[in-house]
């Protein structure tokens, strides 16, 4: 395994806490993802209540444990021929698009429950409940997948020649649909590129409301309350009441939205990777701040706004204003993620080494979603840290086993 880490880590350095001290940060853990070390690099992170998920261009998948960084499995997708979307998971599984295959893991072991050929290549991650899974396609349908028919049909070895009886609906857009779907108690939200968010009833896809916009929309929706937030290569970014479509407010900005928009304690997140990051108030959509070094929202803590510049550093703001504290040079951890489960920072370099870091004086995480699914206590015993003096990538117990 250290032969393997540094022949695919080449420069790449872990920071010291002393180093990270500078900064008022500190080293939560670091691991090494599973990675073919001649031909593969990480291209997503992804995020649930207890695990970490990194995955690689060759489909394989990797889990950590997010607090405390223990790798508890990693997994091969297929032939590796495909890139996948960014794994979503609910309490039992993980779910995975990879081309024309939609892959059931389970969340504790990794191992593959069971794999769906879909009618048509997804075109986004899906996005699942504890009832049903919903996948978008490049020929702008929607599917929603009964979970509770596909495993049965997985145990009885029906897949995939009855895999359209597991189908609760469709609906067909006009354009592909290339945003992960939203859902809530009842109703699934998407975006087409034909510039159109459309809300349809989860039991019997009964259109609730359709908005119109002039341009395709690219960027993640997000919701916080009773509000949905949308933005648009029309340069507008809207906040609707998410139960009927009525538009609350509008601003319209100088540049096309296609990154997507962050909204955390009744604060948004605007970013744009030449025009800087802006702070909104979720409330009004009036503008709280500008910083523009700043080109993409990466995590939020009570007094800090991380972000990355264009060069790919960490930037450390100020979250009443947007001054720029200090800026955190993590150049070679290109993949970084939008974290708003938490105030943690996790990034990846291509090799797969991965970080997570915090504000040394929070010591447990600020969880600002989905608090009813957390466990009731923290983790208190977090893995032993790197030794200080080391400054490259090296082989490191429990850290960097494969």
């Amino acid at each position: 395994m250290a032969q393997r880490l540094n022949e695919s880590s080449v420069g790449i350095t872990i920071p010291t806490q002393r180093q990270l001290g500078q900064y008022d940060l500190e080293r939560v853990w670091w691991g090494q993802a599973t990675v073919d070390p001649h031909r593969d690099r990480i291209v997503h992170l992804s995020i649930d209540e207890i695990n970490l998920y990194a995955l690689s261009t060759a489909g394989i998948i990797t889990a950590f444990n997010n607090e405390t960084g223990k790798k508890l499995w990693a997994t091969q997708l297929g032939r590796g021929n495909n890139i996948g979307y960014a794994p979503v998971s609910n309490s039992k599984y993980v779910y995975i698009t990879v081309g024309t295959k939609l892959y059931a893991i389970d969340r504790l072991n990794g191992e593959i429950d069971w794999e769906l050929a879909l009618p048509g290549s997804a075109s986004t991650s899906p996005t699942v409940d504890e009832d049903a899974i919903y996948v978008g396609t490049l020929s702008g349908r929607m599917y929603a997948w009964d979970l509770k028919k596909l495993n049965e049909l997985s145990n009885e070895s029906k897949l995939p020649a009855w895999r359209e009886s597991a189908i609760r609906w469709t609906f067909q857009t006009g354009d592909t649909i290339n945003t992960p779907p939203l859902v809530t108690n009842r109703t699934l939200l998407f975006a087409s590129q034909d510039g159109s968010l459309y809300s349809v009833t989860l039991q019997d896809r009964q259109l609730a409301f359709q908005f119109e916009t002039d341009a395709p929309i690219s960027a993640s929706l997000a919701e916080e309350g009773k509000s949905l937030f949308l933005a648009s290569e029309d340069q507008n970014l809207y906040c609707l009441n998410i139960l009927n479509g009525i538009v609350r407010w509008r601003i319209r900005t100088s540049f096309p939205l296609r990154y997507p928009v962050s909204v955390l304690d009744n604060e948004v997140y605007l970013s744009s990777k030449k025009n800087g990051l802006f702070q909104l108030s979720a409330q009004s959509g009036l503008e709280q701040w500008w910083q523009p070094l700043g080109s993409r929202f990466i995590s939020l803590s009570p007094t800090r706004v991380y972000a990355t510049d264009e060069l790919g550093n960490l930037l450390v703001l100020s979250r009443t204003d947007g001054a720029v504290l200090s800026a955190v040079p993590l150049r070679k951890y290109q993949v970084k993620l939008m974290n708003e489960q938490t105030d943690r920072i996790f990034c990846s370099s291509e090799s797969g080494i991965i970080l997570c870091l915090k504000q040394k004086d929070l010591p447990f995480p600020i969880r600002f979603k989905n608090q009813d699914k957390y466990p009731i206590l923290p983790e208190i015993s977090p893995e032993p840290a790197a030794k200080e003096d080391q400054s490259e990538t090296s082989a490191d117990g429990e850290n960097t086993d494969n």
